[in-house]
C-alpha cells in the first residue's frame, strides 16, 4: 500500500495502521513529500520485488482544488512511466452525505484518474446513498463495495438487491 494523500500527516499515519492490521506494507514519505515521486518509487519497488498488487491511497483530493487535482493528474502519468498500463483500476470513494455533489465528483475524476469502480461508505447513518442510481444512470460505473460502519468487517460487498430495498427502507 502506498500513502499517496502526503499532505496529511493523520492520513499517512492512518494507512499505516490498516497496514499493520491487514498485514501489508505501507510505502510512506514525510507530509508533504511528491506524492507522484513516491508512487513512482512503490511501483518500481512493486515491479523489483515481484508485487502483484500495489494500491494506492490518494484520498483527500478535492475536485475543486486544482492544485490537488493537477498531482492527481501527476501521479497517474508517473505510474504510467513505470508500468503503461497503471493504473488498472480506479477506485473512487463516495461519501453518502454528500448527495448531489457525488456526480460532480465522479464526473471529474473519470477525467484525471481514469474511474472504473465505486465505493460508496458512511451508509450507517441517516444516508441511503440513492445518488448512486443517478451515478449508474448516467456513467455505467459498478459498485464494488459499501461502507457501513468504520471496523474492517463494515465493508461489505455491493449487492444491488440488497440496497435497493435499503434505499426504499425495505429490509433485506
Amino acid at each position: 500500500m502506498v500513502a499517496g494523500d502526503t499532505f496529511r500527516a493523520a492520513a499517512i499515519d492512518q494507512l499505516k495502521i490498516w497496514g499493520e492490521r491487514a498485514g501489508a506494507s505501507v510505502m510512506a514519505r514525510e507530509p508533504g513529500a511528491d506524492a507522484a515521486g513516491l508512487a513512482f518509487d512503490a511501483l518500481g519497488a512493486a515491479k523489483t520485488q515481484g508485487v502483484d498488487i500495489v494500491l494506492v491511497d490518494t484520498a483527500g483530493r478535492l475536485q475543486n482544488r486544482a492544485e490537488l487535482m493537477s498531482e492527481l493528474e501527476k501521479m497517474v502519468r508517473v505510474m504510467r512511466k513505470v508500468e503503461p498500463a497503471a493504473p488498472h483500476a480506479v477506485l473512487l470513494v463516495l461519501d453518502a452525505t454528500v448527495g448531489q455533489n457525488a456526480l460532480n465528483q465522479v464526473e471529474i475524476f473519470g477525467k484525471i484518474a481514469g474511474v472504473t469502480g465505486l465505493v460508496m461508505t458512511k451508509l450507517d447513518g441517516t444516508a441511503r446513498g440513492g445518488i448512486l442510481v443517478a451515478i449508474a444512470a448516467r456513467f455505467g460505473l459498478p459498485v464494488h463495495f459499501i461502507g457501513v460502519g468504520e471496523g474492517v468487517e463494515d465493508l461489505a460487498a455491493f449487492t444491488a438487491r440488497d440496497f435497493a430495498r435499503a434505499i426504499v427502507g425495505l429490509e433485506s
